[in-house]
């Protein structure tokens, strides 16, 4: 929680920012004669971006026990105890500015599938390991074994329109030399981007109980499986804002909007030997959604066109139907497992890292 109050805090202050950057902003110094090197272009005609991210995510479920034993009133395993590692991802970005001065980009991220898992055994001979308030089944009642396995992928895309206003402070006479190259003593470029735009966001879950149980004859298994989607539609807003010096700069990013949730989940219980202990049960629902986020990143130029980036990202996604919020354990009623939670949120953090162009 504490680290999700300082990111928040982190997209405000970088938001206002660029709010009070505008102040002094200006139409690119191109078109006022002045002609900066690709690298600090405040207004680039063409530029791309591409690197990798490392995220932590943070589902915001609803705490509920996965195994319970209700002789001695004891859960063993709940949801709470489902954490995901930091998680490899793709960023890319690419924009062009149009005849009529305004930019069109087209931005892209993934987060690559992620696993979140878990087990627990009978510890005893005397423990009763059930499911919550469930006594039905061959396997499912005094269970020895439980693992569980969550896994979850994200993936957007955007188009965007940008405004951009920006411009470039020298110190000698001639504008044409002060390219941020050691001539002149190099330029003091600065830039700030509003943008509107379209985005599409999936966020896709897995959530598979396996549980065993040893009976005289071997062993019998038997599972609980849940699949949700998630397909957000929305417009959104956004501000950018550059700063370079030199071989140095830095830039910072915030958006967020409204969305459409399409959100659906399918899920099935099979118990031993190899039967559908409940029918499999499927629903849809729509939802308003919430999808924000920030990034801040330090730059080194590598040359006139390519620098380097490296930075840190927050993104908060809510009203997500996430798979461990659709558990429904009463496994006698044909209909048990048909009802959509779609209260669910998600939080991501971490690094990123690549490279940029401009042209």
């Amino acid at each position: 929680m504490q680290i999700k109050s300082l990111s928040v805090l982190v997209i405000v202050v970088v938001v206002s920012s660029l709010a009070n950057a505008q102040q002094d902003g200006r139409r690119t110094a191109v078109s006022d004669g002045f002609r900066p090197s690709a690298w600090n272009n405040p207004c680039p005609r063409v530029y791309a971006q591409v690197g990798a991210m490392f995220l932590q995510r943070t589902p915001q479920f609803s705490n509920q026990p996965i195994v319970v034993d209700p002789t001695v009133d004891s859960t063993l395993l709940s949801t709470s105890d489902l954490n995901f590692n930091v998680d490899p991802g793709l960023q890319a970005t690419i924009g062009m500015r149009t005849i009529g001065g305004r930019t069109v980009e087209l931005d892209y991220f993934g987060l690559f599938e992620g696993n979140a898992s878990a087990v627990v055994a009978a510890p005893d001979a005397n423990a009763f390991l059930t499911f919550p308030n469930n006594l039905v089944g061959n396997v499912f009642v005094d269970m020895d074994q439980v693992s569980v396995n969550y896994t979850s992928s994200v993936q957007s895309v955007a188009v965007n329109l940008l405004s951009c206003f920006g411009g470039c402070d020298t110190a000698c006479d001639s504008c044409d030399g002060c390219d941020g190259f050691g001539n002149g003593g190099g330029a003091r470029c600065r830039s700030l981007s509003w943008f509107a735009g379209f985005r599409y966001l999936n966020v896709s879950e897995r959530l598979d109980l396996q549980a065993q149980r040893n009976d005289i004859n071997g062993v019998e298994n038997g599972s609980y499986n849940i699949r949700t989607r998630n397909n957000l539609y929305g417009a959104q807003l956004g501000a950018r804002m550059r700063r370079t010096q030199g071989r140095f700069g830095w830039d910072g990013a915030g958006f967020g909007g409204i969305f459409g949730n399409d959100a659906n989940q399918t899920q099935s219980v099979t118990d031993f030997p190899n039967f559908a202990l409940r029918p499999s049960v499927s629903s849809n629902q729509g939802g308003a959604a919430f999808v924000g986020g920030g990034n801040t990143s330090g730059l080194y130029r590598l040359n006139n066109v390519w620098n380097l980036r490296a930075g840190y990202n927050v993104i908060w996604i809510e009203g997500l139907a996430l798979a461990p919020d659709q558990l429904d354990y009463d496994f006698a009623a044909a209909q048990g497992g048909s009802q959509l939670n779609n209260n669910g949120g998600m939080f991501l953090h971490g690094v990123n890292v690549g490279l940029a162009a401009n042209w």
